[in-house]
């Protein structure tokens, strides 16, 4: 097993005492043991907003008066109202519609003229009066149209064509007579620029219909003579023909470039048996050979000698010299065929070989041909088809300006249609009463204040208390105060917004949340770790039990399965494992059938259905056996072939603090990740943890911070803001799935 050394736990040791112990600061604790504290806060923050709205309502009431307006479609006309369809249509151009006119009610053309109106001018009370001015007008002499236009308030009522007016003031009679004159000069300014706009419209749309006219001219005539000179039906014709011929020769091309390929493909296959003396002669190249007059000589030869031999061998004996000389010279015979019988296959493989080059180049003369006649055939039918795509284009261009003619014809209809009628886009709705309670202040309105800002302010005093405790809880934490080495950091999910499903399989399930790409920013940091050894085997344990380690090992073991990794998740937590909740395919075999040779490596693995390279591995049918894996005989062949099968395998452990198996099995493995959940582990049970590690000799190649909440600092805070305002581009429309808030996994 490969050993990493590309990340060295530092040589000096750390002791940190263990501080005391203190809770995790989850809200279900902070409310239940500061209670009263929040009680009293809540209670406090109703008694002043009460007082508040006693004091506003005693000395500064405020009454609103609003008028409503209707807005009538685009296209509204006498000849449309004729046909049923006055009513308000509710669409996107309504709505900016009523945004202009927003900014049309607070310009200076409205406002100006509506203080000068008798409302403004004239106080109700003394109408006899005309020096006295209204309350209004008295209390803003320095500039009224500015403060006029801050008081005036232009709103869209939901799900209708309706907005209101409306402004609020001390005196409920005053206020809805003001609201009066602003709408009553709004509909005269509207009316006189409507008017002004539907006549340069109409100038507009009379140029745009005579231009439109000429080029539909002129185009009519460039057609038709485009159309005699070019022969547009006979060209048709020729055109079909040309693409029969031109589909019948790439057919044939087809075929010739197939044959030629297969002969390409049998001589160089000739070739190399040549080469290597292994082309088998056919039937009728081994009779040729035999029937060689040469050899048919010294086959004869051959049976005179072992005539000769038989005799000797009978009359003088075996070991007779004769008969010694007779059988040598079979022997040397015996070769001589041989030899000969050799020259004869070279020469009948070469011959083979020059036939099989013949039929290739044939072959090849012929694909060459074919490709000439069908690229002139082709070069014809362009021709062809660009002179009939002109033809239909310049018919296309014609059709679309006939059909703007058209278009303009009819608004300019509807625009004299418009004209004669004299009617506006806006009408009066409902005219401005005068209100009968205040609008401001109100009580519900209050108190709900109040309570929400007495719970805040008593829940985040009760939360400082509690962050005064020594858990890890940021990066800070393990890199400033522990040095300890850091891969990252992965949020709560319950603060990603993005995040949906399962948070095991964020990287493959939703690639677009932070937690995805928190993980990405891990796996990164990973390789960077051993770049000239690469890591074949890691550990991934937490140091508590429910720190997340289960989430980090499968959404590393997805990330570098997309990366186009083999990877192996092995499941080693034999106490509460997990993986089968997250992969119900994961077999009910494992690890401990496979120690104990119960099981082969086939039945214990099996590869994920949606992602090829991830291959998953369970703790096993007997999972209380065994608990010291690392020591067992068959741990060490085990993870050689596994290192053997695939690019990294990943080993979900158990939490250190309480398990020797996942500190034993450091120490095999190339690399460990210790997953910490933010907030619940103290900093000497880290620095224990770590301790341990080091005794073992095992790799440490850093630690992720689990859980990291957004209100943990202002650099997750800040982080996170960064990070959905990038992404809200992409996935504002997407929303947000709620989950868990616990991470699964130990």
């Amino acid at each position: 097993m490969s050993q990493s050394t590309a990340l060295a736990i530092p040589p000096a040791p750390m002791d940190f005492a263990p501080p005391p112990t203190s809770s995790t600061p989850k809200i279900g604790y902070v409310l239940k043991r500061h209670r009263w504290l929040i009680a009293i806060g809540t209670a406090l923050g109703l008694v002043i907003s009460f007082g508040l709205f006693l004091a506003f309502h005693r000395y500064d009431p405020r009454y609103t008066a609003k008028e409503y307006f209707q807005v009538l479609p685009s296209n509204n006309s006498p000849l449309a109202q004729a046909f049923g369809s006055a009513n308000a249509i509710v669409n996107a151009e309504v709505t900016q519609f009523i945004n202009r006119q927003a900014v049309l009610i607070h310009s200076p053309a409205v406002l100006d003229p509506a203080i000068q109106t008798s409302a403004f001018q004239q106080n109700y009370r003394y109408p006899n009066n005309l020096t006295m001015k209204s309350d209004w007008l008295e209390n803003h002499p320095i500039n009224p149209v500015q403060d006029l236009e801050k008081d005036v308030s232009v709103a869209p009522i939901r799900r209708s064509a309706l907005f209101v007016i409306s402004m609020s003031w001390h005196d409920p009679v005053e206020v809805q007579k003001l609201v009066e004159a602003i709408g009553a000069v709004y509909l005269q300014v509207l009316q006189n620029q409507e008017k002004q706009a539907l006549s340069q419209q109409a100038q507009l749309i009379t140029r745009a219909q005579q231009k439109v006219q000429a080029e539909v001219t002129a185009k009519q005539q460039e057609v038709e003579t485009y159309r005699v000179a070019h022969d547009i039906p006979g060209l048709v014709d020729q055109h079909s023909v040309q693409a029969e011929t031109l589909a019948a020769l790439n057919a044939l091309l087809i075929r010739s470039e197939i044959a030629a390929s297969q002969l390409k493909q049998d001589y160089e296959g000739i070739r190399e048996e040549v080469k290597n003396n292994t082309l088998k002669l056919s039937p009728q190249m081994e009779q040729t050979i035999d029937a060689d007059p040469k050899l048919s000589a010294l086959q004869s030869s051959l049976l005179n000698l072992k005539q000769q031999y038989q005799v000797s061998k009978m009359t003088l004996g075996p070991n007779n010299r004769s008969t010694v000389v007779l059988q040598i010279q079979m022997a040397t015979m015996e070769g001589q065929i041989q030899r000969v019988k050799r020259k004869l296959q070279v020469h009948a493989r070469l011959q083979m070989l020059e036939h099989a080059k013949a039929a290739m180049l044939d072959a090849q003369a012929t694909e060459v041909d074919t490709r000439r006649r069908r690229d002139v055939e082709q070069r014809l039918v362009g021709d062809l088809d660009a002179a009939v795509a002109k033809y239909e284009n310049m018919l296309q261009t014609l059709h679309n300006q006939q059909k703007l003619l058209d278009t303009l014809t009819q608004k300019a209809t509807i625009m004299n249609l418009r004209r004669s009628a004299d009617a506006s886009r806006v009408r009066l709705f409902e005219l401005a009463s005068v209100p009968n309670k205040p609008s401001f202040p109100i009580l519900p309105h209050f108190l709900i204040v109040g309570l929400v800002i007495g719970v805040a302010l008593s829940v985040g005093l009760a939360y400082l208390v509690e962050f005064t405790n020594t858990r890890v809880r940021t990066p800070r934490d393990i890199t400033a105060l522990l040095h300890m080495p850091m891969l990252g950091f992965v949020p709560d999910h319950a603060d990603d917004t993005l995040l949906s499903g399962n948070p095991m399989t964020s990287v493959r399930t939703s690639p677009a949340s932070m937690t995805a790409e928190a993980f990405r920013q891990i796996r990164g940091r990973l390789a960077a770790v051993s770049p000239g050894q690469p890591l074949r085997s890691i550990l991934v344990a937490s140091f508590s039990p429910g720190g997340g380690a289960s989430t980090v090992a499968s959404n590393l073991a997805n990330g570098m399965a997309l990366s186009d990794l083999r990877v192996l998740l092995v499941e080693v937590n034999f106490y509460r494992p997990i993986l089968k909740t997250v992969y119900p395919n994961l077999s009910a075999l494992g690890l401990t059938d496979l120690l104990n040779k119960q099981a082969t490596m086939e039945q214990v693995i099996v590869a994920h259905p949606d992602l090829p390279n991830l291959h998953l591995m369970g703790a096993g049918s007997n999972v209380k056996v065994p608990r010291e894996l690392s020591e067992h005989r068959g741990f060490h062949e085990v993870l050689t072939d596994l290192e053997s099968r695939y690019d990294v395998v990943i080993f979900d452990g158990a939490p250190l603090t309480f398990v020797s198996d996942s500190v034993n099995l450091a120490s095999r493995v190339d690399g460990v990740i210790a997953v910490l959940r933010a907030g619940v582990v103290t900093r000497g049970t880290v620095a224990r943890i770590h301790d341990q590690l080091r005794q073992v000799n095992a790799n440490l190649l850093g630690i992720v911070l689990n859980a990291a909440q957004a209100w943990g600092s202002g650099y997750f805070r800040q982080n996170y803001r960064t990070f959905f305002e990038y992404a809200a581009g992409q996935t504002a429309a997407t929303p947000a799935v709620p989950v868990e808030k616990r991470l699964p996994g130990a």
